[in-house]
C-alpha cells in the first residue's frame, strides 16, 4: 500500500508548522501564496505563535525518481537508531503516487499529551531541530516518546539558511542521540530547500501501514481485553484521536483505521461509551475538506455521525462494528494534571455555562479535570487541573472566546499530601498537620555551557538539587530535582531571562517528599480574601508575601479611603502595603478669612473618611487575582 503515516515533532518555535507549509506546497496541495502556518487555524494559535491542537491532513506525493531515493535509503548505516526497523524497497514506477497522512503536533511541553496521541496513530516521525538553537529539552522528550512508540525517526535540521545557523554543531548533537550523518536531512522551511529530498526519504524509510511490524508487541496492556494497535485483523478497528460537534450534522470523529474499513451508511459502535451511530459522511483534509465513500485500514480521515451528543464520543476510544465487535485498541495513557486553578465566572449566573464549556473542552483534552468549589466572596466555581500554566491560560482564553464567558482564575497550586490525603485546595490545608509532603519533579535543563553557574543558582533558589550533567555539543544537559510548586510558578520565565532566551526544560513527576509548608492569607482592608490564599514554602513565606502585597498594591485601584493590604500566616502579619486614598481638596473654594474655617472643613472630611473605612468595601479587579501567577 502506497501510504505513509507520519507526525512532525519538535521543540517549540523550531519551524514545524512552516515546514508543514512547504511539504503541502511540494505535494501541490496549496499554492505558494497561501497564509503562513496554514495548519495553525485557531485564532489563539496565531496570536501566541504556537500549535495548540494537532492537525491531520492527507497529501498526494508523486516522486520523480523514487528508485534513486530507494537506493539512497539503503546507504544509511545499519548501526544506528533505525537499524531494527528495516528498509523498504519500493517496487513502483516513476508515475506511482503516495498518500501521505501528515500530523502536525504542538511543541510546548504543556501540550505533550497531544503529541502522544499523534504518535499512537502513525508509523514514523520527523524530528525537527532548529539549526540556530540545537537540540532542546522538548526535542529530547519527543525523541524519547517516539522511541517508546517504536517509530521510525527521520532527523531534520531546519533553518539552515539563517545567518545564525550552526549546522555542524547541531549535526553533532543529533549524532550524540544515536543518528548517523547519512540519516540527518538538512532543510530550510523558509525557502523550501531540501524539502524534496525529505519527501523522498519519508516514502523510502517510513514503513507502510500494511507492514504490521511488532511495533506494539512489547507493550503489555493494563487490561487483558485490550490489544496492541497493530495486530492485523479484518475486523473494523478505528482509533479516535480528535472529535468535534457540528450542530447541523452531528459528532465528527477524526480516526486512524487499524483494521477493516468504513463506508457511508455503516453502523458503528463506540466501545468505551457503548453508543451506536450511523456514518453519514466520510472525508479528510487536503487541507481543504474532501468527501469520499469509504476509508480503509491504514488510512486517516474523519467520519460524520448522526450522534448529537459529543459526550458519547471520547478521544482514545475504539470504533468497531456492532455486529462483529473487535477488542479495544490501547488508546492513550491517562494524563495527570499537575497544577490546579479555580475558575469563577464574574457573573454568578454563568456558572452552568462555565461547567458546560469545560465539559466540552475535556472531550478533546483528556488532560483536563475539574471539581466544584464554592467561595464566600466569588460564589460557585470549579477547581480545574492542568498540565501547566500555559495550558491553563489557553483553556481560559478558549472558554472566554468560544463560550462568551468572563472568568476569574485564582489560587494556582499542586497536589499536596497531608496526613496521607491528597489536597490541592488551600482552604483544605491544615497548618497543624504533622505529616506534610509535596511533589517533586525530575527536570532536564538544556542551556549553553557558560550558563551553568546561573542555572545552578536558580535551581538552588527554588529549593532544588542538582544531579548529573553532560555536554551535548555546545549545550549542557543538566538533570535536577525541583519541587513542582516552584517549577510551575515563575521558573520557566526566570530560566529564559537568566540564560538570554537559550535555556529550555522538560520535566516529569517524581515522588512526594517531606516539606515544611505554610498557609499564606491575604487581607484587603482587614478582610481575608479567600480566593487569594496560597500554600507556600515556610522559609519563603515572608518573601512571597512581600512580593504579593506589592503586586496587589499596583493591581488594585485607589479608593476614597486608604486600603491596607496584608499578608499573614496564622495571626501574624508578615508583610503590609497601603494604597493611598484619593483626597478631595475641600478647601479649594476658600479664600481669605479666618483659618478656623479651613480647619472646620478638614475635620468634617476626616469624619467622613472614618465612616467610609468602617462601612466601605473594596472592589478587587481581575488583575489582582492574576498577580499571584507572577510572584
Amino acid at each position: 500500500m502506497n501510504i505513509r503515516n507520519f507526525a512532525l515533532i519538535a521543540h517549540i518555535d523550531h519551524g514545524k508548522s512552516t515546514l508543514a507549509d512547504r511539504i503541502m506546497e511540494a505535494c501541490g496541495a496549496v499554492g505558494t501564496s497561501h497564509q503562513a502556518q496554514l495548519l495553525d487555524s485557531l485564532e489563539l494559535e496565531r496570536e501566541h505563535g504556537i500549535t495548540i491542537k494537532l492537525k491531520a491532513i492527507r497529501l498526494v506525493y508523486k516522486p520523480e525518481n523514487i528508485l534513486r531515493a530507494s537506493e539512497a535509503s539503503r546507504e544509511v548505516s545499519t548501526e544506528n537508531i533505525n537499524s531494527s526497523k528495516g528498509k523498504f524497497s519500493i517496487n513502483s514506477n516513476n508515475n506511482d503516487a503516495f498518500i501521505l497522512n501528515l500530523l502536525d503536533t504542538p511543541g510546548h511541553v504543556d501540550f505533550s499529551y497531544e503529541v502522544s496521541r499523534s504518535l499512537a496513530s502513525v508509523e514514523g516521525a520527523i524530528l525537527i531541530v532548529d539549526a540556530t538553537q540545537g537540540v532542546q529539552a522538548q526535542t529530547l522528550s519527543n525523541f524519547t516518546l517516539a522511541l517508546d512508540a517504536n517509530l521510525t525517526l527521520i532527523p531534520v535540521i531546519n533553518k539552515i539558511d539563517s545567518p545564525q545557523a550552526e549546522v555542524e554543531k547541531t549535526q553533532e548533537e543529533l549524532k550524540n542521540l544515536g543518528f548517523s550523518q547519512a540519516e540527518i536531512i538538512k532543510v530550510s522551511a523558509k525557502t523550501g530547500e531540501g524539502v524534496d529530498h525529505l519527501l523522498e526519504q519519508i516514502v523510502s524509510r517510513i514503513p507502510p501501514p500494511t507492514n504490521f511490524s511488532a511495533r506494539h508487541s512489547e507493550l503489555v496492556s493494563e487490561s487483558k481485553d485490550k490489544i496492541p494497535n497493530q495486530v492485523r485483523d479484518d475486523k473494523l478497528r478505528a482509533l479516535i484521536f480528535d472529535s468535534s460537534l457540528d450542530p447541523y450534522k452531528g459528532v465528527i470523529a477524526t480516526v486512524r483505521l487499524f483494521g477493516g474499513g468504513l463506508k457511508v451508511g455503516d453502523q458503528i459502535k463506540f466501545l468505551a461509551t457503548g453508543a451506536q451511530a450511523e456514518v453519514l459522511q466520510i472525508g479528510y483534509l487536503t487541507p481543504v475538506v474532501k468527501y469520499v465513500n469509504e476509508i480503509k485500514s491504514g488510512e486517516v480521515g474523519f467520519i460524520v455521525t448522526n450522534l448529537k451528543d459529543l459526550f458519547k464520543v471520547e478521544v482514545g476510544d475504539t470504533i468497531t462494528s456492532p455486529k462483529d465487535p473487535a477488542k479495544p485498541l490501547l488508546g492513550y495513557k491517562h494524563a495527570k494534571p499537575v497544577v490546579f486553578l479555580s475558575f469563577y465566572p464574574t457573573d454568578v449566573g454563568d456558572f452552568p455555562k462555565l461547567k458546560e464549556g469545560l465539559e466540552k473542552l475535556k472531550l478533546n483534552d483528556a488532560a483536563l479535570s475539574f471539581s466544584p468549589e464554592t467561595s464566600i466572596s466569588l460564589g460557585q466555581g470549579l477547581r480545574v487541573g492542568f498540565l501547566g500554566l500555559l495550558h491553563a491560560q489557553i483553556t481560559q482564553e478558549r472558554l472566554e472566546r468560544e463560550h462568551n464567558l468572563d472568568i476569574i482564575a485564582v489560587s494556582p497550586s499542586v497536589n499536596f499530601e497531608v496526613d496521607g490525603k491528597l489536597i490541592n485546595k488551600p482552604s483544605e490545608f491544615d497548618p497543624a498537620a504533622q505529616n506534610v509532603k509535596e511533589p517533586y519533579a525530575k527536570v532536564t535543563i538544556f542551556a549553553p555551557q557558560k550558563y551553568f553557574g546561573t542555572v545552578s543558582n536558580l535551581v538552588h533558589d527554588k529549593r532544588g538539587t542538582l544531579g548529573n550533567s553532560e555536554n551535548i555539543g555546545n549545550l549542557l544537559k543538566i538533570e535536577c530535582e525541583i519541587p513542582l510548586l516552584e517549577l510551575l510558578i515563575g521558573f520557566y520565565d526566570q530560566l529564559k531571562t537568566q540564560t538570554s532566551g537559550y535555556g529550555s526544560l522538560d520535566f516529569e513527576l517524581s515522588e512526594y517528599k517531606p516539606a515544611k509548608l505554610a498557609k499564606l492569607d491575604i487581607l484587603v482592608n482587614h478582610e481575608p480574601i479567600e480566593a487569594l490564599t496560597q500554600i507556600v514554602p515556610y522559609q519563603r513565606a515572608e518573601e512571597i508575601g512581600r512580593k504579593f502585597v506589592e503586586k496587589l498594591k499596583d493591581a488594585i485601584p485607589r479608593q476614597q479611603i486608604p486600603v491596607p493590604i496584608q499578608a499573614a500566616i496564622g495571626g501574624k502579619i508578615i508583610a503590609r502595603e497601603t494604597i493611598a486614598s484619593f483626597r478631595k481638596d475641600v478647601t479649594a473654594k476658600l479664600y481669605g478669612g479666618d483659618v478656623t474655617r479651613k480647619m472646620k472643613l478638614l475635620q468634617k472630611q476626616k469624619k467622613g473618611k472614618k465612616r467610609m473605612r468602617r462601612f466601605g468595601s473594596v472592589d478587587i479587579p481581575q488583575e489582582a487575582f492574576l498577580a499571584v501567577l507572577k510572584v
